[in-house]
């Protein structure tokens, strides 16, 4: 048996990477996946690179490497991008921009007979929001099983395993299976309540998925996924972070396991069907 751990979405925290890198060697696991989103956000984006560079067997292209690795027309960008991009052309490295803007789409193999497709948000895009909520429908949830033009191969898929959320979860249906690994360094949960919310230590933890089987293997045998959920020191990570920070986006986050927009996460809520008034 094979054990395959997959992560994503670092998003520059160093500490939750190093802890989780650590978690994972004490697992014994055969294999590192990289679901992409390594950089943006926290405070040390090019040594995360460099972590997932010596750690990882197989990295994928997030939706964050592939927008702020890119060349733009900065005129054709409103203020607050042209800021971001600024600020990220002067952060990384030349190393850093040109191993992320050639990371892959996709990957594909077969563990225990089921056929396995892992990216980073969608297998249509990397910019993919509406498809992988944990409130999409089952139609759209089945899309991301089917294969497109950026995927490789046409087989639909037995299991598939993305990012992008920052919530773990997982979906059965028409005898397959969706996996969201969660998020290594900037894990969120959008349904919150004070009056029914359990200790945010749920949450404020780095998340990531390990699938158990057969690795290359059609033949249908035993297959495990075990969620982990790894605290780590945040508040060494902020304080690493205190000469960076220019605003408190990453405190809020990282200390309230919430995004720090509540009008977007709202939107996304309300169009996915949720009354924000009732949860």
């Amino acid at each position: 048996m094979n054990k395959i751990a997959i992560i994503s979405d670092i998003h520059g925290n160093r500490e939750a990477l190093k802890t989780t890198l650590e978690d994972i060697k004490r697992r014994n696991c055969d294999k590192i996946i990289c679901l992409g989103d390594i950089i943006s956000k926290g405070k040390f984006s090019n040594e995360c690179v460099d972590l997932i560079r010596e750690n990882c067997d197989i990295v994928l292209r997030g939706n964050v490497d592939d927008y702020l690795s890119k060349e733009h027309d900065l005129n054709k960008l409103d203020e607050k991008e042209k800021t971001n991009i600024l600020k990220y052309n002067q952060e990384l490295t030349v190393k850093s921009k040109e191993y992320l803007s050639n990371l892959p789409f996709c990957y594909e193999f077969y563990l225990s007979g089921r056929f396995v497709r892992l990216f980073h948000a969608g297998p249509d895009t990397l910019y993919n929001y509406s498809n992988v909520s944990a409130f999409a429908s089952i139609e759209k949830k089945f899309k991301m099983f089917e294969p497109n033009v950026l995927t490789l191969s046409d087989k639909i898929a037995d299991i598939v395993v993305y990012g992008h959320i920052h919530t773990q979860l997982m979906n059965k249906m028409y005898n397959r299976t969706l996996i969201s690994c969660g998020s290594i360094g900037n894990n969120l949960e959008s349904i919150r309540n004070e009056k029914k919310d359990a200790s945010i230590l749920n949450t404020t933890c780095a998340n990531y998925v390990i699938l158990e089987g057969k690795m290359d293997s059609k033949e249908y045998d035993t297959l495990d996924v075990d969620f982990v959920q790894v605290q780590y020191d945040i508040d060494k990570e902020l304080e690493d972070s205190k000469d960076k920070i220019d605003n408190d986006a990453l405190f809020y986050e990282l200390k309230h396991g919430k995004y720090r927009d509540d009008d977007k996460i709202n939107k996304i809520l309300t169009e996915q069907g949720i009354d924000i008034n009732n949860i």
